[in-house]
């Protein structure tokens, strides 16, 4: 029958134990941050051992599917999303072809002014206005980055006035400024969340995170953007496509 395990040999338990736990996240019968079954149980149910438990949670745990926490036990990890490489990601884009539905909350849309290290990325002066627009994204429901735009405020003095959770940031620039993103040149590291930030993602203070920054340029190939995106380590990876 099925999720039952068969003992005669042929499959070895610890696998056909994993592959009975991964249909049942995958077809949602254990949902995202839900505890799974204590090896205890596990043990009781399938008259197994407790190394066989062991094993079977240690090919999930590899797979990035769970995590185990002390002191609360072995939960669901949320569904990964990929982040490739090779080109310029839109969030919104990215999300509906893998089938979730993305939101926006606005954190900041202000006037700030440039840093000595933004501005030699923007090849603009120390001091100079900017407009800095943070957002919290989510995809269904979940929140799973913050992204912090610097834009040169003299080239697009309206995006303050505007709300980037009705409307594209990037179609609003294209439209009003005819100002289009060529490439982009960007820096990747893996930092500790803040308590900030974790309070947003709704993660711990601690938890890894991807942060990734990226300089945009126009098709002059000039840099007109300076972006920071904080994404949740336990969401997200990244992928590249390489050639010998």
């Amino acid at each position: 029958m099925e999720n039952e395990l068969d003992f005669s040999g042929r499959t070895q338990l610890y696998f056909q134990l994993y592959d009975i736990l991964y249909k049942d996240i995958r077809d949602g019968v254990y949902k995202p941050g839900q505890l799974l079954p204590t090896e205890n149980t596990l043990i009781e149910q399938y008259h197994i051992s407790r190394i066989t438990v062991r094993k079977a949670l240690d090919l999930l745990m590899n797979d990035g599917l769970i995590a185990k926490r002390r002191g609360y036990g072995t939960f669901v990890q949320n569904r990964k999303v990929e982040q490739t490489l090779t080109r310029v990601q839109h969030f919104a884009n990215e999300m509906e072809k893998r089938g979730y539905v993305s939101s926006v909350t606005m954190l900041a849309n202000e006037v700030v002014y440039a840093s000595k290290a933004v501005a030699g990325e923007l090849h603009i002066g120390e001091g100079d206005e900017l407009v800095r627009v943070e957002r919290l994204r989510y995809a269904d429901g979940v929140p799973m980055c913050i992204e912090n735009s610097y834009l040169i405020r003299a080239r697009c003095p309206d995006v303050q006035r505007h709300d980037f959770s009705k409307q594209s940031l990037r179609k609003f620039l294209e439209e009003r400024y005819d100002i289009v993103w060529k490439r982009a040149r960007q820096k990747i590291y893996a930092v500790a969340a803040t308590g900030r930030t974790a309070n947003y993602l709704g993660i711990k203070e601690g938890d890894p995170l991807i942060y990734i920054e990226r300089v945009s340029y126009t098709r002059d190939d000039e840099p007109a953007e300076y972006l920071q995106t904080w994404y949740r380590g336990d969401s997200y990876y990244l992928t590249a496509e390489l050639q010998a």
